[in-house]
C-alpha cells in the first residue's frame, strides 16, 4: 500500500508545473498554471517622453503632446481596464459549458445482530466499499450529457453469499435534447451574447471617456499657451508704462514735473510688474498641469526637464476646415461610440426578452439512456453446485466495457408552467428598457445635434471675434502713439497716456484670448464630428476571449 500511494504521489510531482523545467512537454501542469495563473494586465512604464527631450529640454507640440497624454494618461490607463474586466464577464457567461468532474469513496462497515438463520450469521458483519466517478457536461449544441460510473466492492461473512467479496460494476450515460424551450440553446448563447455586446458597449464607453480626457487636455493645453503669450503682452505693458516713468522721471530732473505728478506712472509700472509676475506664475501652474497629463512628473528627472511648447495660436492650419453641418452629423452619427452604444443596448434587449419568452414555454426534453454492469469477486465453494473460483475488478470492467450485461431506454418528460411570474416580469422589464433605450438614443442624437452645433457656432464666433479683436488691437496701438505725442506736447495729462496703455494691454489680451478660443473651439468641433483622434493612433484594445 506504501509502495502504491509513493507511486501515485511521485506521478503527480512529475504532471505539476515546476519553475525549473519548460512547460511545452507538460500540457496537464501547463493546464494547471494557467486555471491558477492566468494572462493579465500589466502597469506599463512612461514612454515617449525621452525621444522628444533635446537639449535638456522637452518640446511639445498639440500633437506631441496629445499622443502622450494616450500613452501615458494614468486616466486613460485606468478607462482602459474597463474594457479587460468586460471581457472577463465573457468568460463568466461560459460558465454553463464548463465540464463537472466529480468522485468519492464511500466505505461503510455495518455489524448487526440477528434472529433469523436465513441471514446467514448470527452477528451479520458487511463491509460495503462504493466508489464513483460522475460527469456532467452541456455541449454547445444544446444536448445535456451524463455519464456515471460505480464500483461497489461488498464483503461479509454472510455463509448464503455465493461471491464473496463480490465487486459490483455499473455504467450509465444519458443524453437529452430540449425539444420546445430551449431547442434553440436562447438559455446559453443569450447570456454569452449579452456579454459579448456588453464588452462591445464597455469599449464605446471607454472610447467616449478617452475622447473626452483628449479634449480636456487639448483645452488644458491651449490655456497655457494663452499663460505663455500673457507674459509677452504683460511685458509689453510694463515696458510701455516703464517709458512713461522714464520719460517723466527726466522731466522731474529737470524741474519740468513735479514731485507729487511722478506717483502715479511710479504706481503704472509696480502694478504691471505685479501682473508681470502673477502671469508668469499662471504659466508655471499650467505647465504642471501638462506635466501631470503625461505622466511626466512621476520621477525627480522627469520634474526637472523644462517644458517647451511650441505652437502659435495665431497660427491657423489650413487642414482646421469645418464641414458643412448636415455632413459632419451624419459622420458624427456614424462614427460617435456614445451612439453605437445605444444601438447595442437595444439588442441586448431584444435578447433579453428572447430569453424570457423562451422561459415562458413549456419544456418537453427527450432523454436517451444506455448503460452495462458486470460483477466480479471470489466464489464460494458449494458442494455440487459452485466450484471455487477467484476474480476481481478486472472482470468487472470486462463485463462492463464489452456491455455483456446492458440497459437501455429513453424517457420523454413534459412540463408545463402554469405561471411563471419572474420570467413574465423579465419579459416586461426588457421590454421596457428597450423603449427606454430608444429615447436613449434619440437623446443622445439630440445631444450630439447640439454639440455639433455649438461647436460650428463657437468657430464663427471666434472667427468674427479675431477679426474684430485685431482691427481694436491696431487702433488701440495707434491710439497710445498719439497719446504718447499729445503727452510729450504737455497737452494731455498723465493718467490719459496710462489709461491709453491699459486699453492696449486689454486689446492684446482680447485677441490673445479670441485666437486661444478658436483652437479650442476647433478641438471641440472633432470631438463632436469624432474627428479629433485622426491620425493620433488611438485604438480601445477589445481583448481576445477564446
Amino acid at each position: 500500500m506504501t509502495r502504491k500511494v509513493g507511486s501515485v504521489l511521485f506521478v503527480l510531482l512529475l504532471l505539476l508545473p515546476s519553475s525549473g523545467r519548460s512547460q511545452t512537454n507538460n500540457p496537464l501542469g501547463t493546464f494547471i498554471r494557467r486555471q491558477f495563473h492566468p494572462e493579465t494586465v500589466r502597469v506599463e512604464d512612461v514612454s515617449g517622453i525621452s525621444e522628444r527631450v533635446v537639449n535638456g529640454k522637452l518640446h511639445l507640440t498639440l500633437h506631441d503632446f496629445l499622443e502622450l497624454v494616450l500613452k501615458n494618461s494614468t486616466e486613460i490607463r485606468l478607462s482602459r481596464l474597463d474594457v479587460y474586466t468586460a471581457a472577463d464577464q465573457i468568460i463568466a457567461a461560459k460558465a454553463p459549458l464548463d465540464p463537472l468532474l466529480t468522485g468519492g469513496f464511500n466505505p461503510v462497515r455495518s455489524i448487526s445482530p440477528e434472529y433469523d438463520q436465513i441471514e446467514g450469521a448470527q452477528t451479520l458483519s458487511s463491509l460495503t466499499q462504493t466508489s464513483s466517478l460522475n460527469y456532467n457536461q452541456l455541449l454547445p449544441t444544446g444536448q445535456t450529457v451524463t455519464a456515471n460510473y460505480q464500483a461497489i466492492r461488498s464483503s461479509t461473512n454472510n455463509s448464503f453469499y455465493f461471491l464473496n467479496p463480490n465487486i459490483s460494476s455499473f455504467l450509465t450515460i444519458s443524453i437529452t435534447q430540449p425539444l420546445l424551450r430551449d431547442r434553440n440553446r436562447i438559455e446559453f448563447l443569450g447570456p454569452l451574447q449579452v456579454a459579448r455586446t456588453e464588452l462591445l458597449i464597455t469599449s464605446d464607453v471607454s472610447a467616449a471617456a478617452i475622447a473626452d480626457t483628449i479634449v480636456n487636455a487639448g483645452i488644458t493645453y491651449w490655456d497655457a499657451i494663452r499663460a505663455r503669450d500673457n507674459i509677452r503682452v504683460q511685458q509689453n505693458a510694463v515696458d510701455l508704462a516703464g517709458k512713461a516713468y522714464e520719460r517723466d522721471k527726466q522731466a522731474l530732473d529737470l524741474g519740468a514735473l513735479g514731485r507729487l505728478d511722478i506717483y502715479q506712472s511710479e504706481s503704472q509700472v509696480a502694478e504691471r510688474q505685479r501682473d508681470l509676475v502673477e502671469a508668469q506664475f499662471t504659466y508655471q501652474t499650467d505647465l504642471d498641469g501638462l506635466r501631470h497629463l503625461i505622466a511626466a512628473d512621476l520621477t525627480p528627472d522627469m520634474r526637472a526637464l523644462e517644458l517647451v511648447l511650441d505652437d502659435d495660436p495665431t497660427m491657423i492650419s489650413p487642414t482646421q476646415t469645418v464641414l458643412p453641418f448636415e455632413e459632419s452629423l451624419q459622420r458624427a452619427l456614424k462614427l460617435r461610440p456614445e451612439y453605437k452604444a445605444t444601438e447595442r443596448r437595444m439588442n441586448v434587449d431584444d435578447v433579453n426578452a428572447r430569453i424570457a419568452r423562451n422561459l415562458l414555454m413549456p419544456r418537453l426534453d427527450l432523454s436517451l439512456q444506455g448503460g452495462s454492469n458486470g460483477v466480479g469477486g471470489d466464489a464460494v465453494p458449494v458442494p455440487g453446485v459452485i466450484a471455487g473460483s477467484s476474480g476481481g475488478l478486472g472482470d468487472a470492467l470486462s463485463q462492463t466495457a464489452r456491455f455483456t450485461y446492458p440497459t437501455y431506454g429513453f424517457n420523454l418528460q413534459f412540463t408545463l408552467p402554469l405561471r411563471n411570474s419572474p420570467a413574465q416580469s423579465s419579459l416586461s422589464d426588457a421590454l421596457v428598457n428597450r423603449v427606454r433605450d430608444q429615447y436613449s438614443q434619440r437623446q443622445s442624437q439630440q445631444r450630439i445635434t447640439l454639440e455639433l452645433q455649438q461647436a460650428i457656432h463657437s468657430i464663427d464666433l471666434a472667427k468674427a471675434t479675431i477679426a474684430v479683436a485685431i482691427r481694436a488691437r491696431d487702433l488701440a496701438k495707434l491710439n497710445v502713439d498719439a497719446e504718447q505725442q499729445k503727452y510729450e506736447l504737455g497737452t494731455i495729462q498723465a493718467f490719459e497716456l496710462l489709461d491709453s496703455q491699459s486699453r492696449l494691454v486689454a486689446a492684446e489680451s482680447s485677441l490673445l484670448g479670441a485666437y486661444v478660443g478658436y483652437q479650442e473651439s476647433y478641438l471641440n468641433y472633432q470631438r463632436a464630428s469624432w474627428t479629433l483622434l485622426d491620425g493620433l493612433g488611438m485604438v480601445v484594445e477589445i481583448p481576445k476571449v477564446k
